[in-house]
């Protein structure tokens, strides 16, 4: 037979409950779904069934979303033409350790149940980069889509909430659609290194401000290296602005000679 293939399902909301047997009785549960086609040889497709046995494995799970794969092909249920597209769950097995599944699902007015087997893995959602976005660019809501991965698959190191993403920019190109580290993101640059900056001091009634060379790039609330363009004198200042910074000494530490 061919190789598992995966079916990505989205948006399963069943509420989270424990069957109380490994098998469900003949008729114990069914869904109406979309059938395909009309009048004879109407069909149930891949999708509904991998949705309604998802439903089935989420209900053992305590609801964690699950991605289908079927063993082998024609996964697909036939509805006779004068009966209704439901599907109805005749049994329904589930190895909650290894995801391994079997189910019997039939449809009003068939002689057979038709046999489905296969495994169910855990997913979780990730947020990601939908497009490009390069260096240096803040990232914004409008830039981001989630993605389901395999649970656990991506662990301690990576991003897994949007407030982690908004607002902040790469610190390099990235491909879209990929789950992203902490390291790959940084806070947008506000001063540039040797670019002029505005430099401010205060003192008790007192402000002065004076224009400076950056020695390094900086974000906001970065402590940063600048230059006194007259005095040539080099301060330690924080970044407040765009091209703006707090000198942390004294004030006439940055008055020019």
């Amino acid at each position: 037979m061919a190789s598992l293939r995966t079916l990505l399902l989205a948006g399963f909301a069943t509420a989270a409950m424990v069957l109380p047997m490994a098998n469900i009785p003949p008729a114990a549960a069914q869904t109406q779904v979309a059938s395909v086609g009309g009048g004879a040889g109407r069909v149930i497709g891949e999708r509904e069934v991998a949705r309604r046995i998802a439903e089935l494995v989420q209900q053992r799970n305590g609801g964690q979303p699950v991605d289908i794969y079927f063993h082998g092909m024609d996964n697909y249920i036939e509805v006779p033409a004068t009966a209704q597209a439901v599907l109805q769950v005749e049994s329904f097995s589930f190895d909650s350790r290894s995801g391994r599944f079997m189910a019997s699902l039939t449809t009003p007015g068939r002689n057979e149940a038709v046999r489905f087997s296969g495994r169910a893995q855990n997913v979780e959602s990730l947020p990601v980069l939908k497009n490009r976005v390069a260096a240096g660019e803040t990232i914004t809501k409008s830039d981001i889509e989630w993605i389901r991965v395999p649970a656990g698959r991506y662990g301690g190191g990576y991003i897994d909430r949007v407030e982690d993403l908004i607002g902040h920019s790469p610190r390099r190109p990235l491909a879209a659609g990929r789950p992203l580290r902490t390291s790959d993101i940084g806070k947008p640059e506000v001063i540039t290194k040797n670019g002029l900056v505005t430099m401010v001091a205060q003192g008790p009634g007192l402000t002065i401000t004076t224009t400076g060379r950056a020695m390094e790039a900086g974000s906001m609330g970065d402590v940063i290296q600048v230059m006194n363009v007259q005095s040539k004198k080099t301060v330690q200042a924080t970044v407040i602005g765009l091209n703006q910074v707090q000198v942390i000494t004294a004030p006439n530490m940055i008055v020019s000679n």
